[in-house]
């Protein structure tokens, strides 16, 4: 009851609501008139039309409250926690935007930006679902993580299982997204242990094994990559600082390994730039990192 009065101030400014109230009251009060006479109708027409009001109100309040999420949003190098009203449990790496939605029948979450674990407590009769990008992954009870990344949805499974569907239109049956090698379902293959990295582009993935407690530093403040694409292990260092990387020329073949503090930009570039041809040049909070033309 607290958070419908602290939402109610809020509604009478929605511009599509003011036009509902006006048709309402309108039609509320021609109602009147054809019901009782004009003497008592005076007498009643404050009354009726505060509970109108009233009415109006509470039903576009739960309206609100059921197509507004909740967000959970993560700022450069912060990392959050967020337990859930059913027991399951968010953990937020830095620069993450999660989207939450729960009714009766399905527990519904969106991951807009960033990368976050999932522990989801054990309800078969509700589907935990998060989508990210045109994917979504489907769980009833396990431990998984998600990530945006270089236009891929990146999903490692810590327990249990998953599906990962395409989220195409609703009218029609969800697709499992497919195998690169094989034309089968990949989340047929994404067995705790591995990772599977999905395209946003096409319909397709791999599957990789990934060492399960190195790909949760980020938890503890550090970040650990394996073979990682240069551009790829840039985006991740620039959530966790205002001093942002920018990856000039082709950089293709250029991978990353090694474990980083998170937030220490100069640190990852004082490395990377030791092993490959980058110029390095700092103009204010923003690093730029040019790849060497052979000569």
């Amino acid at each position: 009851m607290a958070h419908l009065w602290s939402a109610a101030g809020h509604v009478g400014d929605e511009p599509e609501l003011i036009a509902v109230r006006a048709d309402a009251l309108e039609a509320m009060r021609a109602a009147n008139n054809r019901r009782w006479p004009s003497r008592l109708a005076g007498r009643w027409r404050p009354l009726v039309a505060a509970a109108a009001c009233l009415l109006l109100t509470v039903t576009a309040i739960l309206h609100l409250m059921q197509v507004r999420p909740d967000t959970y949003v993560t700022a450069i190098g912060e990392r959050r926690v967020v337990k859930l009203g059913d027991g399951s449990k968010i953990s937020l790496d830095a620069d993450t935007r999660v989207q939450v939605a729960y009714n009766d029948e399905r527990r519904a979450l969106r991951l807009l930006s960033g990368r976050a674990k999932f522990d989801v407590a054990k309800d078969p009769r509700r589907p935990f679902t998060v989508t990210a990008g045109n994917r979504m992954v489907v769980a009833t009870g396990t431990a998984f993580s998600v990530e945006l990344v270089s236009r891929q949805m990146r999903v490692v499974l810590y327990e249990g299982n998953v599906a990962v569907l395409e989220n195409g239109p609703s009218n029609e049956p969800p697709k499992h997204v497919q195998l690169i090698a094989r034309k089968v379902a990949a989340d047929q293959d994404l067995k705790p242990g591995r990772i599977m990295i999905a395209s946003l582009d096409r319909p397709v993935a791999a599957i990789e094994a990934i060492d399960l407690p190195r790909s949760l530093l980020w938890e503890g403040g550090q970040l650990n990559f394996s073979d990682e694409f240069l551009a790829t292990a840039i985006e991740r260092v620039n959530r966790y600082s205002d001093t942002k990387i920018v990856l000039r020329g082709n950089a293709d073949g250029m991978l990353v390994s090694g474990a980083f503090n998170a937030g220490d930009s100069s640190g990852f570039v004082d490395g990377v730039s030791a092993i490959y041809p980058l110029n390095v040049q700092q103009k204010g909070n923003v690093i730029a990192l040019t790849v060497k033309r052979p000569s």
